[in-house]
This record gives structure tokens, sequence and C-alpha cells, in this order.
């Protein structure tokens, strides 16, 4: 008896299971478990597009670029549905108040990206055709040049057309204005290129002179935390929103101005205003039939531009005579430039980290084919809440203390009822832990996946046990042997069905989304019986069953 016992204790399938548990329950308590919004909670969002939607191909698209972001920012638990032909619904398992003011701001943007260059379009977000999101290439955050602020960068590569037309647009848009003696290079003062998300369309520009003014010289100083460079031009600016513009410099428009502005309604019908706009000059151009859109002026410590925030830029960047080929000298002896790179500032290192993981968001989902009018949201309760989870997990406990009690009285033996019993507990542990370390979101499916998984681990360790009690009497360590491997193949044969049987339900859902957690449950505890808690389980049973 000794001797099992010695051989139990330095067995390594046992000491494997023994090590993953204690790990698993160190993982669990310093990590927590994630609940879905069945048990904790969500937030629901209301999305109303800016046209109606009648295309259902057009519908799944806008759905599936929604959902793509939402699984960018590393979200569980979510769900994307279309309402009628102008509504989205997303639904999130997360309540924290900033984190859900960030989905929201996300979820609301078309995400449509231009880069321009003197109010010529160089190329969109559809011409990128990769991120590349490797250390090697440069992506990432780091600590900028100077003691204040980090820098991020968002390498990416453009598809052979717009690699083609960037290299031409920007062909020798420096200007060489010195020599530098010191460093034995040529200066240059190169043209910019500018950024845009969600670029305002069907839309004309009214600023305020103050407004128009302020803007000038927040352009000139520049904000190197927000991507403005010094001494930007905000003729330049006003150039490339390619957006009609007028200043209104009296408290209201003049009538050479008004004239213009009709022209303009032939093709543009909301007016973008700041909200210190006079209220003379809304009711003008409310009378000629535009729709006024007032976007707020950003506080004045943040030393941010109006026409930042109404027109979408994002970033304003300097060509380099590199990229402007300064020394070919014909526009035929140029490579494509196909591989490109995005450089912007934040001032710690969570601020950087976000703007990258968004931009790269906006940029590998997709833009949205009509924009988003507004989002209403409202905090989703807990259909069950934490009471039914503990209730679960007493039915839980009861029902394997139950199953015990049945193997007791089915074998008579307590040395065999009390290892089912603990293994059955340390797999809900394993599956706990592996939840914990990917941070899967349990709902109530996985709850019910993991109920599942146990019990078929209960079925496997009675078929352990069959076979290695037949022929009790005449037991030998080879005749042991065959018969865990006889139990061993029926295992692996039911583990192998139920995998087969779960794998399209995550790949492919065929409209059973709400089981995906479930099936993810029940495959990891198969994964993990089969591999961990079962052998284990067959070396106790055997060391139990040979002692004399």
């Amino acid at each position: 008896m000794a001797k099992n016992a010695n051989n139990l204790l330095s067995n390594w399938k046992v000491w494997l299971l023994t090590i993953l548990v204690i790990a698993s329950i160190g993982l669990i308590m310093a990590q927590g478990i994630k609940f879905g919004i069945d048990f904790s909670g969500g937030t629901l969002f209301q999305i109303h597009l800016s046209e109606k939607v009648d295309n259902p191909d057009e519908m799944n698209q806008i759905t599936n670029v929604l959902f793509q972001r939402l699984d960018g920012l590393g979200l569980k638990d979510t769900k994307v549905t279309s309402w009628g032909n102008e509504y989205v619904i997303a639904q999130i398992a997360e309540t924290n108040p900033s984190e859900v003011e960030r989905i929201q701001a996300l979820l609301q943007r078309q995400g449509k990206f231009e880069v321009t260059l003197n109010d010529e379009t160089v190329f969109t977000g559809g011409d990128i055709i990769k991120v590349q999101k490797s250390a090697n290439a440069g992506y990432g955050v780091r600590s900028a040049d100077s003691s204040n602020g980090v820098m991020w960068l968002l390498p990416f590569i453009l598809n052979d057309s717009a690699a083609k037309n960037f290299a031409e647009k920007v062909f020798h848009k420096c200007v060489l204005t010195g020599f530098d003696p010191q460093t034995n290079t040529q200066q240059y003062d190169c043209e910019r290129t500018y950024f845009f998300i969600d670029r305002p369309k069907n839309s004309i520009l009214v600023l305020p002179a103050k407004t128009y003014a302020n803007d000038k010289q927040l352009f000139q100083t520049g904000n190197r935390l927000k991507n403005i460079p010094s001494e930007t031009d905000i003729e330049e600016v006003l150039q490339n929103t390619a957006l009609p513009n007028y200043i209104d410099a009296n408290g209201m428009l003049t009538e050479e101005q008004l004239e213009k502005i009709r022209l303009d309604r032939n093709v543009a019908s909301i007016a973008l205003v700041p909200d210190g706009i006079s209220q003379k000059t809304v009711e003008q151009l409310a009378a000629e039939g535009f729709k006024i859109k007032t976007i707020d002026a950003p506080e004045e410590a943040e030393n941010i531009p109006w026409l930042w925030r109404a027109t979408g830029l994002r970033q304003i960047i300097s060509l380099s005579e590199d990229v402007t080929n300064m020394d070919k000298d014909s526009i035929n002896s140029i490579q494509p430039l196909s591989e490109l790179l995005i450089r912007g500032y934040d001032t710690n290192a969570k601020d950087g980290q976000e703007s990258l993981q968004e931009l790269t968001i906006l940029l590998e989902s997709g833009s949205l084919s009509v924009g988003v009018e507004g989002i209403s949201k409202e905090t989703i309760s807990p259909l069950l809440g934490k009471d039914f989870l503990l209730n679960v997990a007493i039915m839980g406990i009861v029902g394997i203390l139950a199953v015990a009690v049945v193997i007791y009285l089915r074998y008579r033996k307590l040395k065999l009822a009390v290892p089912i019993l603990v293994t059955g507990f340390s797999e809900v542990v394993l599956i706990l832990g592996l939840a914990s370390l990917i941070k899967w979101n349990l709902d109530l499916a996985s709850v019910a996946g993991i109920l599942a998984a146990v019990g078929t681990g209960v079925d496997d360790q009675i078929v352990i046990t069959d076979e290695l009690l037949k022929g009790e009497a005449a037991a030998t360590a080879t005749s042991f042997v065959n018969r865990i491997k006889n139990a061993f193949f029926m295992i692996f044969a039911a583990a192998a069905t139920l995998i087969a049987t779960m794998l399209p339900i995550i790949f492919f859902g065929f409209g059973l989304g709400r089981l995906v957690g479930f099936a993810v449950t029940a495959i990891a505890g198969v994964l993990i019986g089969i591999s961990i808690t079962r052998p284990a389980f067959a070396e106790i049973a055997r060391s139990l069953l040979s002692e004399k």
C-alpha cells in the first residue's frame, strides 16, 4: 500500500493535474473571472444611420464593420444586429462609463479615411491592404524624442495602384532651402499631407471672425501632442477640407456671401458652425434652406483649433525628400511607395496606445457605407445576476455529490467515489482558470457548457473504472495498462465526436450565436479532460485498485 502511494505521488500525470489546479486558483484570485451580460449586465447602443439601407447585403456589411470594431477592442460577449433599415443594435458586456464613452465614439464614426495634398486625394482607407502590426515594422508606442509625451507609429501597406498614384502626386513636392555643413546634408522645405477621418461632405463651413483668428493663431503655434505641426497655414487647411467656407465678420453674412452660399446650396445642404455663431447668421443660413449643425468648440486649455474638430482632421504630416524622390530627375524613374508610416504623439502611454488602437481598428475594419446620424445608449440590467450564478454553483456541487453517492452505491468503494468527486471539481477549476487567462466572458451558455463538460468527465471516469474492475481478482500491471488503453479508446472517440459537433457553431454560427459560449467551454472541458484530468484519474484509480 505504501509502495502504491509513493508511486502515485511520483506520477507526473498526477503532479501535472495538481500544479495546474493550483495555478488556476492563483489566476482566478489574481485576475478574477469576467462575466457576460447575463450575470453582470452591459450596455446597449442604438445606432441611427444617416440614410435608410434597403439592400440586405449592404446592411450585413455595416453590421460586420461595427462588429469588427468591437472585436478589435478585445470585447467579448458582443452582439451586433440590424433593426429595420436605418438602425443597428450593438450590445456589449461593459458598463464602465469611460470605456462606454470611448466605444460610443468609435461606433459613431463612419470611418472614412482620406489623405489629401493640395486639395487632391492621394489615397483612402480602401487603398490600405494591410496594417503592419509587428514591432519589427515599427508598430507600437515608444518614448518621444523629448521628455514630454510618447510617440506612436502605425506602418501600413498600400495597394499597387494607390502606391503608384501617391508616388506621382508627391514627386518633387519639396524645395531646397540650403545646406547644413555640420551634417553635410541638403535642407528642404516640404509640403504637407492632411489625414482626415470622416471629412464632412455635402456641407459648408461658417466661422465667426473671432473663431477664424483664434484658429489661425493655434495652427501657427501648433500642438505636438495633437499632431499639429507649427507654422501650419489655416488657408491651406481650409483648402484641403474641400468645403466652401465663409467668415462671419460682423455677426451676420454679407449679401455677397449669401449670393455665393445660394450657389453652394446646389451641392450642399448642411452648414457647420461653432457654438459661438450669432443668431442672425443662423437665421440667414436657415432661410437659405441649410440644416444647421453646431460643432462644440474645444476647451481653450486644449489649444486645439475648432476646424480640427469640425472637419475630421487628425494628422498633418510633412513630406520628406526621400518620399518625394528629390534625387530623381524624371517621374518615369520613380518607384511606387507602398510602405508608409503614420506617426502621432500623445501625453502618456495609455492615451498613445488608445489612439494607435482606434486608428488601427478603423483602418482594418473599413468604413461604413453610410454615416451615423446619432447613437443612444442604455444600461442593460443583468437578466440573472450573480445570485443565480451562486445557485448554479450550488446545484453543480449538489449534482457532483449525488453522482458520487450513486457511484459509491454501485461500486461499494469509497476510495473510487472520492477521486471521481475531486476530479470533477478539478475540471471545473481548470476550465475557470482558462477562462480567466484568456479573459473569456462567462454567460449562461458558457456555464451550461461547463456543467456539460463535467458530466462528460464523470461518464469517462465511470468508463475507466468499469474497465479497471474487469477481472479485478487477477489484476496485474500489464492488464491494468491494457484496460486503460481500452477505456481511453472509447473516451477519445466520444471526445472527437463532441468536438466535431461543436466546432461549426464556433466558426460558422449557423444563426446559433448564443450557443458559442456553450461550444467553447464544452470543447475546453473535453480537451482539458482527455489531456489532464482523465489520465490523472486513471493513474489514481489504478493505484487504488491495485492495493492489497
